[in-house]
């Protein structure tokens, strides 16, 4: 094979998180009494892109983003006077709830255990993305599971992929391989820490920046296997 130590990450390359957060969104605002429709749907959407760029960035940390996203939607629904803490708390026990895989994930990871070591790269949440795993049939197949609350370093910060691969026990970066679907997390933290990488592209976008760009986990695998 040509590489031996993949690096992957999790949300929108191996979970479907945009059903998880779906999901999760509507029944936590329902459950305060809050509007769900699509219009306040894509109000979150939007201030939690935005914070979570802001956290790549280093402007903010996942402790303040995790309350900041809901205090800022209160205010765009003229609820300034409700305490985001609960409504914050709520959102991450249901989105603890969904674990869906995106189709075709669980073959692709099925096909490559036991023969390569796999690290899941998270910029997650810990409570969440734990919650998340538990209910994974996948999560056994991880040799190493690394979640940037609990790290301290969030991606593009090449910290989690070097310290994956020293739990690894991997010697030689060429063997090694980073594949996510974000070109402002994933692939500048695998250019920084010195391996290839792959970019999950389901929307057919395009960069020079990743080593390899794919659309569907087939081709990933087609170049696992290639010599």
């Amino acid at each position: 094979m040509r590489y031996q130590y993949l690096l992957i990450d999790n949300d929108n390359t191996l979970m479907d998180f945009n059903a998880a957060e779906r999901q999760a969104l509507s029944k936590t605002l329902a459950d305060f009494g809050l509007p769900a429709d699509h219009h306040t749907c894509e109000n979150y959407h939007r201030i939690n892109n935005a914070l979570w760029k802001a956290l790549e960035k280093g402007e903010t940390t996942q402790k303040e983003l995790k309350v900041e996203r809901f205090r800022q939607l209160l205010q765009f629904l003229n609820k300034g006077n409700m305490d985001p803490l609960p409504i914050a708390a709520a959102y991450a026990n249901n989105l603890g709830n969904y674990a869906d895989l995106l189709p075709g994930a669980a073959e692709f990871i099925q096909a490559l255990h036991g023969k390569m070591k796999i690290a899941l790269i998270s910029n997650g949440v810990s409570s969440i993305q734990r919650s998340r795993l538990a209910l994974c049939p996948l999560t056994p197949m991880f040799d190493v599971i690394l979640i940037s609350e609990e790290v301290g370093a969030a991606k593009p910060d090449p910290k989690m992929l070097l310290m994956a691969l020293e739990q690894m026990g991997c010697k030689d970066k060429s063997l090694a391989v980073m594949m996510g679907d974000s070109l402002s997390a994933d692939i500048p933290a695998a250019v920084s820490a010195g391996v290839d990488s792959i970019f999950f592209s389901q929307k057919g976008k395009t960069s020079p920046l990743p080593t390899h760009t794919v659309n569907c986990y087939e081709k990933a695998l087609a170049i696992m296997h290639s010599e």
